[in-house]
């Protein structure tokens, strides 16, 4: 126990700051755009219909382009590809600023999925590769959280870059885009010489600990129960499809809710500089989320109540901010950091479901495809919410309608248990 835990605490040192860093940068970029929206949808015309048309465009490409992402990262290496993929959404969150009415805005979404395609799926993947299973899941809760942080920092950050409005000529929301671009370039500089992609090339390693690892890595990926099914095999299975459906499910919550939270709170009678601030806090539980669900996963073994427990508890989060939003405005923001602590909290475990079903022939695909099926509802959510929010006008209805997105989930994954039996059944005969 003593070599394991010295083992996973370096190689947890290594790449989890650098990974967890990176994918900070990339919600930054991905979602700085709702703190954008509040002046640049009047500046450039768009309506919320319009707004969500365009958020959600990013995951037109985002969806399409994993899995022929992650093939290429497997070839060339996660150095060298992860390093890539930072210098392409880097340039594009920064191209954002020059767009100039709703076509080049929807355009340059679409490219910037095209360029974050690769990270998420890919870090991934690349966890499986280095983390045993009962190491995993407070990884990827650590990496997370590391997004979410974005979401506690960024909306503060691009706030105050929304007042640099006409300095040097370029307005304020031009700002958050070309300043908040710059730092996946840096990252991508320093990618070849942090990662590395084998346990066998890994130098902060001593031999031993090396053929440990890899030792243990070999032995989990034997005990899979579809280790010997191909890709396509393992995603016919029903359990494999119920998870991307739950996860498709889930990202209704994550992506309704995060392209219009600063806009709801906005309409709360907030100032711009203010709802950058306030809409950090379901951020912030969300990351306390995070972390403490995907420790207590890790250390009782649990997975799927872990998932599902706070998908429901962001069910009724959201719930009640759609019978409070219009009348009781501190009430909803109370509950928005219940439904944010709730949705956070049930991605970094989840990751820990796929992988216990996909064995080495089928886990960078599968988790690709897992990932971008799932993420249709990156566009759905967005457009969702703005046709309903335009129809209705106002965010109640749709915050309802986000919430019984979020029980379907809990019920979905709730139903892998019996698939997965079934599924065992038969490979038993």
């Amino acid at each position: 126990m003593d070599q394991e835990q010295s083992v996973m605490r370096k190689v947890a040192w290594r790449l989890v700051p650098f990974l967890g860093l990176a994918y900070f940068v990339n919600a930054l970029d991905r979602f700085n755009v709702s703190i954008a929206a509040l002046t640049m949808n009047k500046a450039l015309g768009l309506s919320a219909t319009t707004y969500g048309l365009g958020a959600g465009a990013f995951f037109w490409s985002y969806v399409l382009f994993q899995l022929p992402a992650n093939s290429v990262l497997t070839r060339l290496g996660a150095r060298r590809w992860l390093a890539i993929v930072m210098v392409s959404w880097g340039l594009c969150s920064a191209g954002t600023a020059f767009v100039t009415d709703a076509t080049s805005f929807v355009t340059v979404r679409f490219l910037l999925g095209i360029a974050e395609a690769g990270y998420f799926p890919g870090v991934a993947w690349f966890m499986t590769r280095w983390f045993p299973s009962r190491h995993r899941g407070r990884a990827m809760g650590l990496f997370y959280a590391c997004g979410a942080a974005a979401g506690v920092l960024g909306g503060p950050l691009s706030g105050n870059l929304l007042q640099l409005d006409g300095w040097h000529g370029v307005a304020g929301w031009q700002w958050v885009f070309l300043i908040e671009g710059i730092p996946a370039l840096l990252l991508a500089a320093s990618c070849p010489f942090l990662l590395r992609d084998k346990v066998s090339d890994a130098d902060f390693l001593a031999p031993e600990e090396r053929a440990w690892l890899a030792g243990k890595l070999e032995e989990e990926s034997r005990a899979s129960v579809t280790q010997n099914l191909s890709l396509w095999q393992a995603l016919r299975t029903p359990v494999v499809v119920f998870l991307i459906l739950g996860y498709a499910l889930i990202g209704v919550g994550v992506y309704g809710k995060n392209f219009f939270l600063p806009l709801m709170i906005k309409g709360m009678g907030f100032s711009d500089l203010a709802a950058s601030y306030l809409s950090s806090l379901p951020a912030i539980a969300g990351c306390i989320g995070m972390i403490l669900l995907s420790r207590s996963s890790d250390r009782t073994g649990e997975r799927l109540w872990h998932v599902a427990g706070p998908c429901l508890i962001a069910s009724f989060g959201l719930m009640v901010v759609g019978f409070t939003l219009d009348r009781y405005p501190m009430v909803a923001l109370a509950a928005y950091c219940v439904a944010g602590f709730g949705i956070s909290a049930s991605l970094p475990t989840f990751w820990n479901l796929p992988t216990a079903f996909l064995g080495p022939a089928a886990a960078a695909g599968g988790i690709a495809i897992i990932n971008s099926i799932g993420n249709i509802s990156g566009y759905a959510a967005p457009q969702m919410v703005g046709i309903v929010r335009d129809y209705t006008g106002g965010y109640a209805v749709p915050m309802i309608v986000t919430s019984l997105f979020m029980l379907a989930a809990a019920c979905c994954l709730l139903l892998t248990p019996v698939m997965a039996a079934r599924m065992a059944q038969r490979a038993a005969r």
